[in-house]
């Protein structure tokens, strides 16, 4: 019986939550969120940066991680993204996901992560995770 009502609750979280609506219903916990950040710094912000504002061509003195840390294969991405790499925090970005559900915004954040494969990674945990700590700084929780 548990088991039932938990199935109901999480299939009525993740229906109904839409970006704007996301911080409010958000289900992850913050520990799932600090978990994300550590996959995120050790991953992600090598290009979208630790403070996730992503990087612009010619600002890198001014971004962190220093570019020059990047593997061979991550700068040609950014290479071949005109040295762009768009931000993952703020307004823009998160009016983005207006209208998605909570499940579609982490299956967004997941499957772009995907793209860059680890061995660090446990798929699909650390999606989730990361997902976490994508919506933890868009609410300003973390």
């Amino acid at each position: 019986m548990k088991t039932l009502i938990l199935a109901a609750a999480l299939s009525s979280v993740a229906g109904v939550s839409y970006a704007d609506e996301l911080c409010a219903i958000n289900p992850y916990t913050r520990t799932e969120a600090e978990q994300g950040k550590i996959a995120f710094d050790s991953h992600c912000a090598l290009c979208h940066q630790y403070n996730m504002t992503g990087r612009q061509p010619g600002n890198y003195k001014n971004e962190s991680p220093d570019i020059n840390i990047l593997s061979e294969s991550d700068l040609k991405f950014v290479d071949n993204a005109a040295g762009n790499v768009p931000p993952l925090i703020g307004d823009k970005f998160f009016r983005k996901q207006s209208g998605k559900t909570l499940v579609e915004f982490s299956t967004q954040v997941g499957g772009a992560a995907n793209s860059f494969p680890t061995k660090d990674f446990q798929i699909p945990r650390s999606f989730f995770l990361l997902a976490a700590y994508v919506l933890y700084r868009n609410c300003g929780k973390l």
